[in-house]
């Protein structure tokens, strides 16, 4: 994807982790979408923000929009 999209690749860790139901706990982030642990940021169904694929959607599209105008 690189060669089609310059700097696609760069600096750049993307974990999609999926399971089978909704997390039974919500994962903390502040604010700025983070996590306690910096460079994480918990988003969608398994981190307890979300209820299913277009609400898991949504939660991340708030989140990429939250981290560009930090332009983190």
């Amino acid at each position: 994807m690189n060669n089609k999209i310059n700097g696609f690749t760069s600096n750049a860790t993307l974990l999609g982790v999926e399971s089978r139901s909704s997390a039974p706990i919500r994962f903390y982030r502040d604010d700025n979408m983070e996590s306690n642990i910096k460079g994480i940021y918990p988003i969608g169904e398994g981190a307890g923000y979300a209820g299913g694929i277009m609400s898991s959607a949504i939660d991340g599209l708030k989140c990429s929009e939250v981290l560009l105008k930090g332009e983190r």
